[in-house]
């Protein structure tokens, strides 16, 4: 369920965008969440992550521009999308990697092809982060951070990036399946679930992980999962 921010200052202007997120969620056949917030200083206090941004870039005090800069210094990855009155903005948005500019007055048509790109951004870099339980609270790992998940009898192991060792906590592989639904995420048996973008290659019954792994298809899985790695990747497995 990607969430999304839309951080601006006009209420007339951020109800606009709300209705074609909402619109864009029902076309698609997506769960879209979305926060607001009325100016940047506040969405640079929240600790909340967030898969898509949406900045203005005209607002009183921070303005757009800056706050975007402030968020690359911890975050590199999440795409925004500037909305501006002043398409010359548009070149300084390079600096901050700026995924596209919408300019105001915004129309559904553009809008819709802003939001296609996004959701392929999402889709391709795993943006996006779970929050694990564990005995002791919670923690947060980025989808793009998991090579693969197993599961053995109630137990869930999460291998991750630079990690030697899984993280292992109690869970569903179900579960885990409907929570990054829309993600980089193909079973290739029922016990196990890869991160498509960690993929380095396939050969014959077996996948070849990025950290190294051999990991193998169940006979029933394997030509659908060849089919949704081979489309996702672009043939370049």
């Amino acid at each position: 369920m990607p969430n999304i921010a839309l951080v601006e200052d006009e209420p007339e202007a951020a109800d606009v965008l709300a209705a074609f997120i909402a619109r864009y969620a029902d076309e698609k056949g997506l769960e879209l969440t979305v926060t607001r917030f009325g100016n940047a200083m506040d969405f640079e206090m929240t600790h909340q992550h967030f898969d898509l941004v949406f900045m203005d870039i005209q607002m009183p005090g921070i303005n757009g521009m800056e706050a975007a800069q402030l968020m690359r210094a911890y975050d590199s990855e999440t795409p925004i999308i500037f909305v501006t009155n002043l398409a010359q903005y548009a070149i300084k948005g390079y600096e901050v990697d700026a995924l596209d500019f919408i300019v105001k007055p915004v129309t559904y048509f553009n809008f819709r092809m802003r939001m296609d790109k996004a959701m392929r951004r999402i889709r391709r870099n795993g943006s996006r982060s779970i929050a694990i339980g564990t005995r002791d609270g919670m923690r947060v790992v980025a989808l793009s951070d998991i090579e693969y998940v197993e599961v053995s009898k109630h137990d869930l192991s999460y291998h991750l990036v630079g990690e030697e060792e899984p993280f292992v906590v109690y869970g569903s592989l179900v579960a885990f399946e409907q929570e990054v639904e829309g993600g980089p995420f193909v079973r290739i048996s029922n016990s196990c679930l890869v991160n498509m973008n960690r993929v380095r290659a396939v050969r014959g019954g077996e996948l070849v992980m990025q950290g190294g792994e051999v990991l193998y298809f169940s006979r029933s899985r394997k030509r659908e999962a060849v089919a949704t790695i081979t489309s996702f990747l672009g043939g370049s497995i």
